[in-house]
Order: C-alpha cells, then sequence, then structure tokens
C-alpha cells in the first residue's frame, strides 16, 4: 500500500497501473488482487486505517473537554491535524480526485465510517449536556459539520501556499462552536 500511494503522490492516480505498482513493490499481480480488489481500493484501505486513529483521538479528546461542544472543535481540529500530518497535501489531492472519478466507493459518505459516528455521538451528548440543545436538528448539524470538514479539506488541496490545513479550518469550526455558545 505505501509504494502505491508513494505512487499516486508523485506521478498521480491516472498515471500509474496496477502493474507499475506490482513491479516497483516487488510482488506479484496475483497478491496484489488478494489484498486490492482494484486499485483504488488502496485509498479506502488508507481511509479505514485514518478513521481506526480517529477513535484513538477522540479517546483523548474526551478526557480534554467536558462539553459536546468543546469537545466537537476539539476533535474536529485533531482530524485536520492528523490527516496534514498522516497524509500530507498533496496525496489528499491524489485521494479526492480519484474518488471522484471512481465512483466504486462510498466510503467518504457512509455513515458508517468511524469519523461520522463519533461526530454523530458528540451531537447527542451535546443534545445531553445542552451545549448543543438548539442545533437545527441532529441529522441537518451532523451534514453542516461533515460538509465543514470535507469541505475545508477539499479546499486545502486547491490551493498552492503555504497554509496549513489546521489555519484554514480553524476559523470555520470556531464559527461554527461560537454560534451554539
Amino acid at each position: 500500500m505505501t509504494v502505491a500511494l508513494t505512487l499516486f503522490e508523485k506521478y498521480g492516480y491516472d498515471k500509474i497501473s496496477v502493474d507499475r505498482i506490482v513491479k516497483e513493490s516487488k510482488t506479484s499481480k496475483g497478491s496484489f488482487y488478494q489484498h486490492f480488489p482494484s486499485k483504488s481500493s488502496i485509498f479506502m484501505m488508507r481511509f479505514m486505517e485514518m478513521d481506526k486513529s480517529y477513535v484513538n483521538i477522540y479517546s483523548q479528546v474526551r478526557l480534554e473537554h467536558h462539553l459536546a461542544i468543546d469537545r466537537l472543535e476539539a476533535f474536529c481540529l485533531s482530524v485536520y491535524t492528523s490527516i496534514e500530518k498522516e497524509l500530507g497535501k498533496e496525496l489528499m489531492r491524489v485521494i479526492y480526485s480519484a474518488a471522484i472519478i471512481d465512483q466504486k466507493h462510498t466510503f467518504f459518505t457512509s455513515e458508517d465510517r468511524k469519523l461520522f459516528k463519533i461526530i454523530l455521538e458528540i451531537i447527542e451528548d451535546g443534545e445531553k449536556d445542552g451545549s448543543l440543545e438548539e442545533v437545527i436538528s441532529k441529522k441537518q448539524f451532523f451534514q453542516v459539520i461533515i460538509q465543514t470538514l470535507l469541505g475545508t479539506i477539499y479546499y486545502w488541496g486547491l490551493q498552492y501556499d503555504n497554509q496549513s490545513l489546521v489555519e484554514i479550518g480553524t476559523p470555520l469550526i470556531q464559527q461554527i462552536v461560537k454560534s451554539y455558545k
């Protein structure tokens, strides 16, 4: 997976074939297809790994923030930090463009993602602790947060400056949180 992701980042998703991945990783085509049903599934597996790390991030955020609204802000900013550190801007550009081109995978928008389940849990906790009791509706607020996260990542990928994902995302997340405090 690491070899494929490096090749995608360096040359672009469309310019790398399974044959090239197999050659560079010194494996067989049969071995590749035992691990990955398709070239694009490499991204999905990497995102599934990232989703697992969000569980650990949220465990730490829960310890540090009592109110759900504060956990929401801290968690979103931690997600941005994690994506920038673990994946980087160039790879995120490739992942987003490949996801748009290859519509076989619905992982990015699946409500079964651990990332999405954590956001829903925070919203439900906010209804209980009163810090998010005035949201439009749980479903609509969830969509606002997810669109904010994904849209910010997409926008960051379009930028060709050195501004970090956290720098771009912080004002928007803080504005959303501020509107509920």
